[in-house]
């Protein structure tokens, strides 16, 4: 049956039903998909939907349960979508929680004072087995007894200002060495204070 473009909704029309019926179709979306802007985007879709294919109902229709169909639909195209996304969200979810205990379980296992200490303690040892004795011995009695300048200065028979000289001699030969190491600085402090102990 061929339908008249007199029995066709009009503009009119439309606008009065979308004034009637706009707010309560948003709560009624709203009641599935549970976000007030993606309520008011289906119901506004469903509108368009609806004046789109206005030509396939009559006057006589029911047109209030064909937009409510619209809606129905949209809601249920919304939700399938959401459900994808969450499905994929947490997969990635998923992986990007085992890479973050990963990396904090590496990074619980992480020693600072170690990562290079094999490495920085072998150029000390190097570079003390250089040095003239008495310059090591000030330096390794300075750094491995806690002895003062002034102990120091004392047991060796010379001047506080020579065993100054000589350990800021030392840390300047050792600074040169370890120049590739600066951006761990706390690290090798450590180690010269400690190389005794490795």
């Amino acid at each position: 049956m061929e339908i008249l473009d007199d029995n066709r909704l009009t503009s009119a029309e439309l606008s009065t039903i979308y004034s009637e019926y706009y707010q309560k179709l948003v709560i009624i979306a709203l009641r599935y998909v549970r976000a007030k802007s993606a309520a008011e985007d289906i119901v506004t879709d469903s509108f368009v939907s609806f004046w789109e294919h206005r030509d396939k109902f009559t006057r006589a229709d029911n047109k209030i349960g064909y937009l409510l169909t619209i809606v129905k639909h949209n809601c249920m195209n919304y939700l399938h979508r959401q459900q994808s996304f969450y499905k994929i969200e947490q997969q990635l979810g998923c992986e990007n929680q085992r890479m973050l205990n990963e990396s904090i379980r590496a990074l619980g296992n992480f020693e600072p004072t170690t990562f290079y200490a094999t490495e920085v303690q072998q150029i000390i040892r190097r570079e003390l087995d250089k040095l003239p004795e008495l310059t090591r011995k000030i330096f390794e009695q300075n750094r491995f007894m806690d002895k003062t300048y002034d102990e120091i200065a004392e047991e060796l028979g010379i001047t506080r200002r020579k065993v100054t000289s000589e350990i800021q001699n030392v840390l300047a030969i050792m600074r040169k060495a370890l120049a590739e190491y600066l951006p761990v600085a706390g690290l090798i402090s450590v180690i010269l204070n400690n190389l005794h102990k490795y």
